[in-house]
């Protein structure tokens, strides 16, 4: 039984040598290090569209839970911000009635909670970039 079993552990080795030669990169020529194809950027739009969010508006809008039922143009649970921009409400009136929402004003959607809580500023930048989603058309 001892030579059987030198004789398997002689096979063994000499397979293990002979796969860790061949695995090794022993060419040359070829790399060590694996090439990957490199994806690029795509590139940047060059025409601004009004449906597009600057970055601060968007953080805001994410913080304040708005975009669970408002999308820029597209109708959610509440009317899309295009939609509400032309109804031409001031930046005055846009953060009143987020605050205190006057529902027989969208009679098509369920009414919206008031939003108290939000800082006044944060409101006032939302509604400017509401408002001027109308001067965009």
């Amino acid at each position: 039984m001892g030579k059987r079993t030198f004789l398997y552990h002689a096979i063994f080795l000499g397979l293990f040598t002979f796969t860790l030669a061949n695995c090794s990169g022993g060419d040359d020529n070829q790399s060590s290090t694996p090439e990957y194809p490199v994806m690029k950027k795509p590139a940047a739009a060059t025409s601004s569209s009004s449906t597009d969010v600057p970055a601060d508006v968007k953080k805001l809008l994410a913080t304040n839970t708005c975009l669970g039922c408002h999308k820029v143009d597209k109708k959610l649970v509440g009317p899309s911000y295009v939609e509400i921009a032309k109804r031409g409400y001031s930046v005055e009136e846009i953060v009143a009635l987020v605050k205190e929402p006057q529902p027989e004003n969208w009679p098509d959607y369920p009414p919206m909670a008031p939003l108290e809580w939000v800082n006044n500023d944060d409101l006032v930048t939302i509604a400017n970039w509401i408002a001027s989603l109308n001067e965009a058309e």
